[in-house]
């Protein structure tokens, strides 16, 4: 979660910069929320140890979660810094932890059996007669966008396939974590389908986020000064437009995680 905060720049997030899009959080509120919630992580792995990844840990796991939110607010004044990252990284801790986690696909299969149905249960099961709806059943029942629980029931194939393989390779390329972790959100950009942009600023918004992404990495990304000084335009350019891809950052962080709890799983012989 640090590693993520610390990555800079990050178009219109939170960042060692600068506030990005947002006039209600800035870096030492994302500091105070980070401390506040790291330890449910711990008790997640602990509730997680040598159980098997099912619907019924992920119940139990959720319960953690909803816990680790109440903290978040009460350390923020009631302000959402990581409500979608503690989503992401209490799956990831409790798929890492449980039995039969081994490398990648242990990993991955974990994840999905644990958000089997996720999507319809929680976005597509008579959403139409409730009086008041969240912000991602809304953009559900609008335009089909199933966020992070999409993400989550597919097994994050974004984090998988997009955003790991790049940080991966550039880390064994010699580049900084930051440089890396930077490639890698742009990787997750081009991809995501990110419920907070367009919640923010519509299907359009989304569009730009993506499309200004794939230009950020034809141009070379972190590793080209043309990239680099693209990178700070489309910085720009977002918090003009107050576009903040939030649930990229969520996704860059679940990448971060993976790499290491691929390495530990290595070294204890479960990869």
């Amino acid at each position: 979660m640090l590693q993520e905060l610390d990555t800079t720049p990050k178009p219109g997030l939170v960042d060692r910069s600068d506030q990005g899009a947002h006039a209600d959080m800035d870096y030492a509120c994302f500091r105070r929320s980070i401390e506040a919630v790291v330890p449910y992580f711990a008790a997640t792995g602990a509730l997680a140890a040598g159980k098997s990844p099912d619907e019924v840990l992920w119940r139990k796991v959720r319960k953690i979660g909803c816990e680790a939110e109440t903290a978040m607010f009460s350390a923020t004044g009631g302000v959402n810094t990581h409500k979608g990252q503690i989503f992401v990284l209490m799956l990831l801790v409790a798929a890492a932890s449980s039995e039969g986690a081994s490398g990648i696909p242990g990993l991955q299969k974990g994840i999905r059996i644990m958000t089997r149905g996720m999507v319809y249960k929680e976005l597509g099961n008579g959403l139409h007669n409730k009086n008041e709806l969240s912000h991602g059943e809304r953009l559900f029942l609008s335009h089909g966008i199933t966020g992070v629980r999409g993400e989550a029931e597919a097994g994050f194939p974004v984090i998988f396939e997009c955003g790991l393989p790049v940080y991966t390779a550039m880390l064994g390329s010699g580049y900084s974590v930051n440089d890396a972790s930077l490639q890698a959100l742009l990787a997750i950009m081009c991809s995501a389908e990110d419920s907070t942009v367009v919640h923010r600023g519509g299907l359009e918004a989304l569009r730009f986020v993506q499309s200004s992404s794939l230009a950020a990495v034809a141009l070379g990304g972190v590793r080209t000064e043309a990239g680099r000084n693209y990178l700070y335009a489309m910085n720009r350019e977002f918090i003009l437009r107050g576009l903040s891809p939030g649930g990229c950052a969520d996704l860059l962080a679940g990448t971060i995680f993976v790499h290491e709890a691929e390495k530990e799983l290595r070294i204890h012989g479960r990869a």
